[in-house]
């Protein structure tokens, strides 16, 4: 496994386990998270909610998406393929909540 995909790894668990917590803890999520998302899992379909919500998470900080309402910002640009293919996914499955 490369280095690359090892902090991937991580760095998606560390998402996770810290959004377990806050949603757990009924901590305020920011308008952008509760927008597209709402402010807790559903009862059915809560692991699928929570690899969405820990993508989306993984996206914005991966590509400095500061955006307060917008979950994944700006549409990107064809140009950056595999940049365009994530977010293309991810409104996909964002579709779904």
């Amino acid at each position: 496994m490369s280095a690359g995909t090892k902090a991937e790894r991580q760095l998606t668990t560390a998402l996770s386990n810290r959004l377990a917590d806050a949603v757990s803890a009924r901590a305020v999520l920011p308008t952008w998270f509760v927008t597209v998302l709402g402010s807790a899992p559903p009862a059915s379909g809560t692991q699928k909610w929570l690899e969405t919500a820990t993508q989306v998470l993984l996206y914005r900080l991966t590509y400095n998406v500061t955006d307060q309402v917008v979950a994944l910002g700006s549409k990107p640009s064809d140009a950056d393929r595999h940049r365009r293919e994530w977010y293309d996914r991810l409104i996909k499955d964002l579709r779904r909540w």
